[in-house]
């Protein structure tokens, strides 16, 4: 068994930097009758004027803490600590734009720019004068590119990469001349709001623990930063987790993460492994995910997966599971994953023991279409057994012997609905929960349609009330929200396949509406179970809640999210911050032996969503200082790296009849994002064009640059209406040589697309889910107003929860109260942010944590509210 230790010093990928990530804990180790002396005074002190550059402030108990460490245990604990912190803003790395004055430096006129680099790039030679002043000695060849600079038409001080063609050269070059940049002050300005308070902690086993549970326990796919934290906890403890699993792992992906990295941990232990998780292991899409997480991939299975032999431990261990599985599921499930299974059934030998195994023998003969001889032992055995299962396994006579189909219950269902079967499809999708829920838009359609419809309808209530306590709470959510919009057309269906990259594209809805009568009767099954499972939860005094969240979706599909600063849901809606201009950036390091050039660009649109103007490497200047781009730098080698910049002015952009402002991130060179040593992107608030390029303090939002995809659309900006779409998609381009203005009208289907299907209605937002913990769990309910007014809802003593939700959604009977006013008793809350007072024992949600203290409050993702709705 192994334990955390807070042995100094840290390591960034240690669970004791992951939890300060995620949850502003530092973890203190404790000195033996240690009191807070001066000299560790003065070194806090020194520690947070550090971290006050980050954005970063101490508690009092943990200024307390660190003072009473040696100064050497101090000493290393801050830096461990900083640099955490550094690492997550993206503050460790050198950015360093094309133009060393950027935003002032950048050339007015961008073509005439060109010009001159393209009369030097294809004329100038290093024994000749400079072709525009004529001058001999001050032209020089960069190494490696080769170019000949002139240092008097080319100021180096100006450049911090190749003027010509703007790769990073190497390190000492006679042309580049160091620039003594001007010294900033240790003197931060605490930027009111903007400050993240750091809190104590000590027990890094119970955080940990706590933490793994409440990701295990989720009932939505994790995003990928939170599958890193489950990962990093597996691998430092091993068998220990184990003991710490929840009863029930909804997320098959979040399962398969854990085992597959014990069984890579502890090779030896395969049987303890699978024996542990043996309750939680149910399907054989189950132990596919497992065996592909522990091959080293993606256990959502929509990528390839490289293939490794299987220790015999496992092969055998693997089987001997499946084999205790029931045949027609077992069967079924393989017939999921055609190819995948195909490929690993030759690693875990499935014929091999056939007598050991008949199930797995059968439901693989099946899958492979094997033709077995009618007369050999082999072939008696599986008909015998497929006899048993008429209707599912159906031999057929072909050249050389026999092979045997399977006839899955998804075909059964699809031929029920093709007959208009409902009495067959209702029987058939009531085994099947999620699957009701799913098609439930389709099979309502198909109900409605023929001269029995009201009668269909009463029984596709009657399959509602049934199979609703053991529907997961997303699709409840997500059926209730959908079904609620079914009665006008939506503006658009936009889908967003599954993969790693992830793609979105629209079409017309051109669906029958549903009757509203209709609507009601199959939303009120799902309602009423939601608020069953909310009224289970503990009570709380009092709940404080935030209207905006009404602009925030419940997170549903973030397994492609990508890994970021702030978790805001995909299709959510933000105000944009205060400030004089936005500054987007990006940051990458190109592996060894291939060149990569990302172009950070924005595309920029009126209010029917037609071009107005770009702002990237070819029109690096727009007029008033509308937008200005920080140059094109065209390779990312360490240690620099790459590093880009673009200005968003949004008064000035307005005056030139912009709407929209669509920032995208291309690979010009096709180089995919998963590529790359690593890639980040994001943006800050400015209030000055002075002072550093990058300021941690003033980051709103980073996010990593992942998957296979090359280009990255992050959000949409609506200018007029001060308001950010988080779109977060990926697109793996087909085409070489990306760029804004090339995919300009794809970007503007894509933002018009995205915007009318998010602003549809149609997916669940954190106000309504809020709404139905609070009008379950408490009976006064303080809420602040998007305008910053506070009202209060105060539940009647005869009042149903039901009519409190009702009253609470639409603020039905609030009354205003001059300033937020809490009894010292737990709350529950939700909202953009902590409040400062909350009581100590409340627990919720914010979408930023920003000034309790982690031990104060019980801090929530919005995932977890969905999954405290679980059967």
């Amino acid at each position: 068994m192994t334990s955390l230790t807070l042995d100094l010093p840290q390591a960034t990928g240690t669970p004791a930097a992951l939890l300060l990530r995620k949850t502003s804990r530092v973890f203190v180790p404790a000195v033996p009758h240690g009191k807070p002396s001066v000299q560790g005074r003065e070194g806090v002190r020194a520690l947070e004027a550090d971290l006050l550059g980050l954005g970063y402030t101490l508690s009092g108990p943990l200024q307390d803490a660190l003072a009473a460490l040696p100064p050497d245990a101090l000493a290393e604990l801050g830096r461990f600590v900083f640099s955490t912190l550094a690492q997550m803003l993206g503050r460790d790395r050198a950015f360093v734009p094309l133009f060393t004055g950027f935003p002032h430096s950048v050339p007015q006129d961008s073509d005439s720019f060109f010009i001159q680099r393209m009369r030097v790039w294809l004329f100038q030679s290093p024994e000749q004068p400079c072709l525009q002043c004529g001058k001999v000695a001050t032209v020089k060849a960069l190494d490696p590119c080769a170019h000949a600079v002139c240092t008097s038409c080319f100021d180096p001080r100006q450049f911090n990469a190749c003027p010509i063609c703007h790769r990073r050269v190497s390190p000492g070059q006679p042309y580049f001349q160091p620039v003594a940049q001007p010294s900033t002050r240790r003197l931060h300005v605490l930027r009111q709001g903007r400050m993240t308070r750091l809190s104590l902690s000590t027990d890094l086993d119970s955080a940990a623990r706590e933490l793994l549970e409440r990701l295990l326990s989720r009932a939505t796919v994790l995003r990928p930063d939170e599958l890193e934290v489950v990962g990093t906890l597996v691998f430092h403890l091993g068998l220990k987790v184990l003991g710490w699993l929840p009863p029930r792992i909804p997320v098959k992906e979040t399962l398969a993460q854990v085992v597959g990295g014990l069984l890579r941990r502890e090779p030896a232990a395969a049987a303890d492994v699978l024996g542990g998780t043996a309750a939680h292991l149910k399907t054989a899409t189950d132990f596919l995910r497992v065996l592909v997480a522990w091959a080293g991939g993606n256990p959502d299975l929509t990528v390839k997966v490289p293939l490794k032999s299987y220790p015999r431990s496992l092969r055998r261990a693997v089987l001997k599971a499946l084999e205790a599985l029931p045949l027609l599921n077992l069967t079924e499930d393989v017939h999921r994953h055609p190819g995948l299974w195909k490929a690993i059934a030759g690693q875990l030998h499935v014929f091999e023991r056939w007598q050991e195994h008949p199930n797995v023998a059968l439901a693989f003969a099946t899958l492979r279409g094997t033709v077995v001889e009618p007369h050999s032992e082999f072939s008696h055995a599986l008909l015998a057994q497929a006899r048993e299962y008429r209707d599912s396994f159906l031999p057929q006579a072909v050249e050389g012997g026999l092979t045997i189909r399977f006839r899955s219950w998804s075909s059964q269902v699809e031929e029920a609905l093709k007959r208009r079967d409902m009495n067959g499809v209702l029987r058939l999708l009531r085994q099947r929960p999620g699957e009701l829920l799913r098609r439930l838009d389709h099979v309502a359609r198909t109900a409605l349609r023929d001269e029995q419809g009201v009668f269909h309808q009463r029984e596709l209530v009657t399959s509602l009330e049934a199979v609703a306590p053991r529907a997961a709470p997303a699709l409840l959510l997500t059926a209730t929200a959908h079904l609620r919009r079914r009665h006008a057309p939506f503006a658009r269906r936009v889908f967003f396949p599954k993969g790693e990259a992830t793609h979105a594209w629209g079409t017309e809805d051109r669906r029958p509406l549903l009757p509203g009568d209709a609507i009601g009767e199959l939303v009120g099954p799902l309602e009423r179970e939601l608020l069953r499972r909310a009224e289970r939860l503990p009570t709380l005094p009092q709940a404080v809640l935030d209207e905006a969240l009404a602009d925030l979706l419940v997170p549903l599909a973030e397994k492609t999210a990508s890994r970021a600063l702030v978790a805001v849901p995909r299709g959510s809606v933000l105000d944009l911050p205060q400030g004089e201009h936005l500054r987007f950036f990006v940051h990458w390091t190109e592996p060894a032996g291939t060149r990569v050039d990302l172009d950070l660009s924005v595309a920029l649109y009126d209010a029917k969503w037609w071009l107005v103007d770009l702002c990237d490497y070819t029109n690096l200047r727009l007029a008033n200082d509308a937008a200005v781009h920080s140059g094109d730098i065209t390779s990312g080698a360490p240690p620099l790296g790459g590093a880009e910049f673009l200005d968003v002015h949004a008064p000035a952009l307005l005056k030139k009849g912009v709407r929209y402002a669509v920032p995208v991130i291309f690979s010009f060179n096709s180089v995919s994002f998963d590529r790359m040593q690593d890639a980040f992107a994001g943006f800050m608030v400015r209030d000055r064009k002075d002072g550093p390029h990058f300021d941690a303090r003033e980051v709103e939002q980073r996010f990593d640059l992942q998957g296979n995809a090359k280009i990255a659309v992050p959000l949409i900006i609506d200018l007029e209406a001060r308001k950010l779409r988080w779109v977060d998609v990926k697109v793996p381009a087909d085409d070489l040589f990306h760029s804004v203005a090339r995919a300009r009208g794809d970007l503007a289907h894509l933002g018009k697309d995205t915007l009318a299907y998010f602003g549809t209605g149609a997916r669940p937002t954190l106000w309504e889910l809020a709404c139905l913990h609070a009008a379950a769990r408490t009976r006064t309910v303080h809420v602040r107003r998007r305008d910053g007014n506070v009202v209060v809802l105060t539940r009647a003593p005869d009042e149903d929860t039901r009519h409190f939700l009702w009253r609470l959604r639409r603020l039905e009977g609030a009354r205003g109260v001059p300033r937020l006013t809490l009894q010292p008793a737990p709350a529950f809350f939700a909202g953009l942010s902590d409040e400062p007072a909350l009581p100590q024992g409340s627990e919720g949600y914010a979408l930023r944590f920003r000034h309790t203290e982690a031990d104060q409050v019980r801090r929530l993702a919005a995932g977890d509210l969905v999954a405290a709705l679980r059967p």
